[in-house]
C-alpha cells in the first residue's frame, strides 16, 4: 500500500503524540507527583465568599487563603519569615502572610489589582477609619458630557446612564479626599461594586451581556459595601506589605530581602487575558485611559495569551527536551491560531526568567511554591506543571513534590479528542526547595 506524504505526516504525528504520554508518566514518577483532593476546592477563589477582606472582590483566577495557610503550615514557615509573590493578583498570599505576621513583598502589573491589594493590606489608623466611616453619599447630579473622556468603545453600553452618573459623582467626591489611605479604601469600595451595577458580566475571556439585568441603586450598594469593609478593617494585624505595580521581570530593580518562601500562581498558558476580563474596572477606574496604554500593559506582561508580546526575542535556555518536542509537534498541527506555538515558547522563556530571579533572591533552604493549571492545544495536553518542574531544576531548585489538586472540567467533545491525556488537564501545586 502506497502512503502519500499527507497521510505519512498524519501517522507520524499520531505516533509522536502517543510517545508524549510515556514522557509525562515518567516525569510524574520522577517528581513525586501525587493526588490530594483536600486541595481541590482551595485552588480556586470560590471558597473566599465568607472570609473578611479576601472577599471584597471576586477574582475568577484566584485561589483560597486556606491554601496558603496550609502550605505555610506544611513547610513550617515561621512568623517573621519573608514571603514573596511575583504575581500578586488578588493579594491572597500577601494578605494572608500579613495576617500571620510574615514580611511580605510582591509585584502586580495590573493597576486595578494593585490598587485592590493596597486597599486590603495597608494599615489604617483610627483617623483613616473615621474618614471612611463619615463618608456621605454625594447628591445626585446629571452629567452632560458623561462619556467624552473615555476612549473605551463600549463605555455607553456598560451601565444605565443614571447609574453611570452616580458612579462619576462618587468618583468625584472620593478624589477630593486628602487622606490617601482613606481615599484608596473608598475607591476600592467603588471598584468592587462595578460588576454588580453593570449590564455586563465577566464570562470566559472577556465580558458578556447579562441575560437578566436587574437594575440596582449604585449609591445603596456602595454604602452597604463601605460599611462591610469598615467592619473588616477594625481588627488589623501584621506588617504592611510592599507590593510594586510592575512586572516581576523587573524585580532586580528593587530591594527585596532574602526570601524564605515564594507562593504564587502565574498566568496560565491558556490564552486568558486579565486586561480584557477586568476591562470595566480598568477603564472606569481610569487606570488606563487609552488603547495605547492598554497595549503597553499587555506587551509588558508575561506572555500567556495572544494579546501579549508573542514576538519577544527568546534564548534557548528555557528549552527542555520535552518542551522542544511539544513545540515541534504543535508546529505540525493546524491550530486555531498560528501564533499559539510562539506564545507557548515565549511563555516558558518568561517563566524561566522569573524562576531564575526568584532562585537568586531565595535563601538556602527556602521554598518556591507554584500553583498552576495545564492547558491543551492541538488535542495534546501541555503539562505546564511538569515543564515548570524541569525549569525549577534547571535554575538550581530541588523538586520536593508536585501535588495535583484537581482535574479541570472538559467538554465531552474535548474529552473524546484528548482521550488518555485528559488526566493531564489538571491544576497542581509544585513545591521546590533551594
Amino acid at each position: 500500500m502506497i502512503i502519500d506524504g499527507l497521510h505519512r505526516n498524519h501517522i507520524l504525528l499520531v505516533i509522536k503524540k502517543e510517545s508524549f504520554l510515556k514522557q509525562y508518566k515518567k516525569l510524574d514518577k520522577e517528581f513525586n507527583l501525587r493526588w490530594d483532593t483536600s486541595f481541590e476546592k482551595l485552588v480556586n477563589f470560590s471558597q473566599t465568599s465568607d472570609i473578611p477582606i479576601h472577599n471584597w472582590f471576586y477574582y475568577q483566577e484566584g485561589f483560597s487563603p486556606v491554601l496558603v495557610k496550609k502550605i505555610l503550615e506544611k513547610l513550617s514557615i515561621k512568623e517573621g519569615s519573608v514571603l514573596f509573590d511575583p504575581f500578586s493578583g488578588s493579594g491572597t498570599s500577601i494578605l494572608l502572610g500579613k495576617e500571620l505576621g510574615l514580611k511580605t513583598y510582591g509585584f502586580e502589573l495590573n493597576p486595578f489589582s494593585h490598587h485592590m491589594i493596597k486597599a486590603k493590606t495597608q494599615i489604617y489608623s483610627k483617623d483613616d477609619l473615621e474618614i471612611i466611616k463619615k463618608f456621605k453619599i454625594p447628591k445626585y447630579q446629571k452629567i452632560s458630557e458623561l462619556y467624552e473622556k473615555y476612549e473605551l468603545r463600549i463605555i455607553e453600553n456598560l451601565f444605565e446612564r443614571e447609574d453611570f452618573e452616580k458612579i462619576e459623582n462618587l468618583k468625584k467626591k472620593i478624589n477630593r479626599i486628602k487622606n490617601q489611605k482613606s481615599k484608596v479604601a473608598l475607591f476600592a469600595c467603588l471598584l468592587s461594586i462595578l460588576s454588580h451595577i453593570s449590564k455586563y458580566r465577566k464570562g470566559g475571556n472577556g465580558l458578556k451581556r447579562k441575560k437578566k439585568f436587574i437594575q440596582t441603586d449604585p449609591y445603596e450598594i456602595f454604602d452597604k459595601k463601605r460599611k462591610e469593609m469598615l467592619k473588616d478593617l477594625e481588627n488589623q494585624t501584621g506588617i504592611e506589605p510592599k507590593v510594586k505595580n510592575d512586572t516581576c521581570l523587573n524585580m532586580e530593580k528593587y530591594s527585596i530581602p532574602s526570601i524564605d518562601i515564594s507562593i504564587f500562581s502565574p498566568p496560565y498558558a491558556n490564552c486568558f487575558d486579565p486586561f480584557e476580563v477586568y476591562k470595566i474596572e480598568l477603564w472606569v477606574g481610569e487606570f488606563v485611559t487609552s488603547y495605547e496604554q492598554l497595549r503597553h500593559k499587555r506587551k509588558t506582561a508575561i506572555t500567556s495569551n495572544l494579546n501579549a508580546n508573542v514576538t519577544k526575542n527568546v534564548s534557548e535556555q528555557h528549552k527542555t527536551e520535552l518542551l522542544d518536542n511539544i513545540l515541534n509537534y504543535l508546529s505540525g498541527k493546524e491550530l486555531w491560531d498560528k501564533k499559539i506555538v510562539k506564545m507557548l515558547n515565549v511563555y516558558f522563556n518568561d517563566m524561566l526568567l522569573v524562576l531564575q530571579k526568584i532562585y537568586k533572591n531565595t535563601q538556602k533552604g527556602g521554598y518556591c511554591v507554584i500553583v498552576v493549571g495545564n492547558s491543551a492545544y492541538g488535542n495534546l495536553a501541555i503539562p505546564t506543571d511538569l515543564i515548570l518542574g524541569q525549569m525549577g531544576q534547571k535554575v538550581g531548585f530541588d523538586i520536593c513534590e508536585i501535588i495535583v489538586a484537581r482535574n479541570n472540567e472538559t467538554s465531552s467533545q474535548q474529552h473524546s479528542k484528548l482521550l488518555e491525556y485528559t488526566e493531564y488537564l489538571r491544576e497542581s501545586i509544585i513545591i521546590l526547595k533551594k
